[in-house]
């Protein structure tokens, strides 16, 4: 089954969010350029992400460096495949502070590593500020892509700021195909499954042959279906179906069930094997699901059939058993008073109790009317309820008279009527009146013939005679209003004009007086107004001033105080920026005037940049900033920007919407892209190294896609790409360097020669040139006992194949063993014994020696002649005269044989 590949952790809960590093799974394919952010919440960046909880930022910047990052897929994309790759790409202006240009991105898909030689696709400039899915076609036709790299770039050659966002990559095989998961299922004898391979292909074909989109199974195997686009780009999906034997059908159900009276039940049978769909007939009940629902009144069985799919029954039953509810009497409906309260008692002996208020108590105290009920279970679970009205006896009507107003010195009866039983007022008295002569709150309680109470209360004030303040005498300035209040709650106000509202506006000078009543008496206050002039205040026409960067505000006229509007107080105020500008000033009256004015101060700075150049075969674009009204391109072009292909000296005049002008000018330079020449293929002898160069010249330098010097040295073989960048663009050479085995020259193990013998030393045949240690060249080299060097037996060779040279040495050493030709042994400790000179004796492994006399009897024979004879036989000195010896010796490594023979002359016996 396809789908959407797991290719890799790719920007989504990634991460937490963190600045200069790439999400986990991914990484920077070119070191100390590239430092990508992981978003949101830094420099500004707050978009929420398109999936997940974290997405990538990348930046391009303007000294021509950007950022890349690169990742291994988990699952490659293969070669002959077709794939679907959406991402997407967001787009913000300011990040950091920094004004951000829309840039392009760029998706390499490679073999292996962070290489950028196959592009798959390069988006449009990125300018959208949401996200926005961009989609595009991957058909892999050299190789499996196993590694994807992404890279920012500019929109054109020159450099610039900007920021991309991206998030939510999801790479989809083409065309998409599903059979579904492995399924395992019975079937009756005419039933058959059909896999659906869907529509909108061009060529369907099963794992039989055929062509249709539908293809019916029956028996149990394994099946597969592949589909081809429009593109000519195949998919297969396979499915593993089990056909089952039919198996009897097993039903599940309760046996019993214990129900309260009335109660609704549910009751249900689960059924495994068979054919599903199944069918269900419920005895006694409209039901024909797996579940019923019924009221239980009555205890009994209840029975259900089942058929499946196949026409074949089974059934099974439960027995419900029903216990009746418990007894409950809250008793008969009764009378309150209003103000009483009443207990209700459910009765003693159930679970649990459960009032209409959510109290759980066996009993319940009430204070008001209503109906009131109470829900009890059994020690069974079963539920009974029972309520009960409850009503009140009549109200009371008890009322001593409204809230009232009076004046001090007046009184007051209240009066509780004469029907009750009792009286109680607050201040303990039992009459049905009370006199009142003071301010306050009095109440009453009575109570009447069905011992019910009810309590009145009314507030009585007296009220003091009025007096009354307009305050002192004030002035105002001209255009300002004074409202004249002589206080709230009085019954009547006149004013001098006949006005009778409380408040009174005034706006000119004159005296002003106002009568106010309270119903016990009257009172009048009189106020004088003075009216002030304000100050006259003019700043001038809004106006417009070209070229200039700060203007002098001077209002006419000398004021006692100055107020501008950025709270500067001095008489005078310096414009440096286009705006609006007010000032308030007041005179000796205190009285204040504002004035405003519009100044616009347009000082047009165009600005082309510093000189610069055009590559060859190319263009530059020169822009001279949004915002104007008009352009003129050395006195012809009109448009805010110009295309140059030539070098030269290029300015324009600008005009902005206030008509003011600006110009500037740049010099354009000619400049070339660079020139990497590795030469042909090399190679380097094994063990050394080779080094590469770059040409001189102002570029970057990249040695396998990495930063580097003029000088590269080579200690393996492969391929190696250099790269030159400038301005003008990025070229790349190739040279593939080859690893030469070094000869192999061997001369053998060290070894000994006699004298009289010769070694011929052989360095092997076909090599170019031969070097021995003497000088002389040719493949072979002949030691004699004349030739050898004693002091230094060491021989080599130097052998060249091609450019490469090796060597062997070896050690010739002559072998030479002193013997005594002449012995005296006679006991006086000078030439007694018959033994070899040690310094001789180097090398010998083992050895024999044998001493015969001239008659060819042997006197002595020894394997350790190093400890000598002493020229005895059995024990007594032999005679004098001449004796042989012969001497048998294995010497060096190889265990060499020689026998060396001579004569032994003994003396003095």
């Amino acid at each position: 089954m396809r789908g959407i590949l797991s290719i890799w952790p790719i920007l989504r809960l990634k991460a937490f969010p963190e600045p200069d590093e790439p999400p986990p799974g991914w990484n920077i394919c070119t070191p100390g350029l590239s430092t990508p952010d992981i978003q949101p919440g830094w420099f500004g960046v707050y978009l929420p992400p398109s999936n997940g909880n974290t997405f990538l930022g990348m930046t391009a910047r303007d000294n021509n460096t950007w950022e890349d990052v690169g990742s291994q897929l988990l699952t490659p994309l293969s070669m002959d495949s077709c794939y679907y790759f959406k991402i997407d790409l967001a787009y913000q202006d300011d990040v950091a502070g920094y004004n951000m240009q829309p840039i392009v991105l760029k998706i390499f898909g490679e073999p292996s590593g962070c290489l950028k030689n196959h592009l798959l696709w390069e988006s449009p400039p990125v300018a959208n500020e949401e996200w926005l899915t961009y989609e595009f076609f991957v058909h892999p036709d050299e190789f499996d892509i196993a590694y994807i790299v992404m890279e920012v770039g500019y929109v054109g050659l020159s450099p610039y700021w900007g920021y991309c966002l991206m998030d939510n990559i999801r790479i989809t095989t083409a065309p998409d195909i599903d059979l579904g998961n492995d399924t395992t299922l019975a079937m009756c004898e005419i039933d058959s499954l059909l896999l659906n391979a869907g529509s909108g292909f061009t060529q369907y074909v099963w794992q039989d042959g055929s062509a249709d989109s539908i293809f019916s199974v029956t028996t149990s195997g394994t099946y597969w279906v592949e589909v081809t686009n429009a593109e000519g780009c195949t998919a297969t999906d396979t499915i593993e179906v089990i056909v089952e034997e039919y198996a009897e059908m097993v039903t599940d159900m309760i046996d019993s069930l214990f129900v309260c009276e009335g109660q609704e039940v549910n009751i249900w049978v689960s059924v495994t094997n068979g054919v599903p769909p199944y069918t269900y007939t419920w005895s006694g009940l409209p039901d024909t699901t797996s579940t019923a629902n019924l009221i239980a009144d009555s205890t009994g069985f209840y029975t259900v059939l089942i058929t499946d799919k196949c026409g074949l029954i089974t059934s099974d039953s439960m027995k419900i058993i029903v216990f009746p509810p418990p007894e409950i009497n809250l008793g008969n409906d009764t009378l309150i008073c209003l103000d009483g309260s009443y207990t209700l008692h459910a009765g003693s002996g159930y679970s649990t109790y459960l009032w209409q208020d959510g109290s759980q108590d066996s009993t319940f105290t009430l204070y008001e009317p209503g109906i009131y009920w109470v829900e009890v279970s059994s020690a069974l679970g079963c539920v009974e309820r029972d309520s009960i009205q409850i009503q009140l006896f009549p109200a009371i009507q008890l009322n001593i008279g409204n809230d009232t107003i009076l004046c001090q010195g007046e009184t007051i009866t209240l009066n509780g009527g004469g029907d009750f039983t009792s009286y109680y007022w607050q201040d303990g008295s039992t009459d049905s009146t009370l006199a009142v002569s003071a301010s306050g709150l009095y109440w009453l309680e009575v109570t009447d013939v069905n011992g019910c109470s009810e309590t009145d209360s009314v507030q009585i004030t007296f009220n003091p005679w009025p007096v009354i303040s307009l305050g002192q005498d004030k002035a105002i300035c001209q255009g300002e209003e004074l409202i004249l209040d002589p206080g709230p709650g009085y019954l009547s106000y006149l004013w001098q004009n006949g006005d009778t509202t409380q408040y009174f506006t005034v706006n000119q000078s004159g005296n002003y007086h106002v009568t106010v009543s309270n119903g016990c008496g009257n009172d009048t206050d009189t106020i004088h107004v003075d009216v002030n002039p304000v100050p006259d205040l003019y700043l001038g026409n809004d106006t417009t001033l070209c070229g200039s960067s700060s203007y002098l505000l001077y209002p006419d006229g000398q004021y006692s105080s100055y107020l501008w509007q950025d709270n500067s107080t001095t008489p005078f105020y310096t414009i440096t920026a286009t705006g609006s500008y007010w000032l308030t000033v007041s005179n000796g009256y205190e009285c204040e005037a504002t004035d405003e004015i519009y100044v616009i101060l347009s000082n047009p700075l165009v600005d082309l940049g510093p000189d610069t150049f055009v590559c060859e075969n190319d263009s530059l674009i020169l822009d001279a900033g949004n915002g104007y009204t008009q352009y003129y391109w050395n006195n012809l072009v009109t448009e805010q920007t110009f295309t140059v292909h030539t070098p030269g000296t290029y300015f324009v005049t600008v005009f902005d919407e206030y008509n003011c002008e600006s110009y500037d000018e740049v010099f354009i330079e000619q400049s070339y892209p660079p020139y990497p020449d590795l030469g042909p293929d090399q190679g380097y002898c094994a063990g050394k190294t080779l080094v590469l160069f770059a040409p001189d010249g102002n570029y970057s330098i990249y040695w396998n896609h990495q930063p580097g010097g003029q000088h590269f040295t080579v200690n393996q073989p492969g391929e190696y790409i250099l790269t030159l960048v400038n301005e003008c663009d990025s070229i790349s050479d190739a040279i593939t360097i080859e690893e030469y085995p070094l000869p192999e020259v061997n001369l053998g193990e060290d070894a000994i020669i006699m004298q009289g013998e010769t070694l011929e030393l052989d360095a092997g045949e076909g090599y170019d040139a031969y070097t021995w240690q003497d000088g002389s060249g040719g493949q072979y080299f002949l030691i004699t006992e004349q030739n050898m060097d004693t002091e230094n037996p060491y021989y080599y060779v130097e052998v060249k194949q091609g450019m490469c040279l090796n060597s062997d040495t070896v050690k010739v050493e002559l072998f030479e063993v002193w013997v005594p030709i002449v012995i005296t042994p006679n006991g006086d400790g000078w030439n007694d014994v018959f033994e070899p000179d040690m310094n001789s004796w180097n090398g010998i492994q083992k050895h024999s020696m044998e001493v015969f006399s001239r008659w060819g009897e042997k006197v002595w024979e020894s394997d350790d002649f190093p400890s000598g004879w002493d020229g005895k036989q059995n024990g007594r000195y032999v005679s004098e005269g001449t004796y042989y010896w012969i001497l048998e010796v294995y010497y060096g490594p190889q265990m060499i044989r020689q026998t060396l023979k001579g004569s032994l002359t003994i003396l003095g016996t």
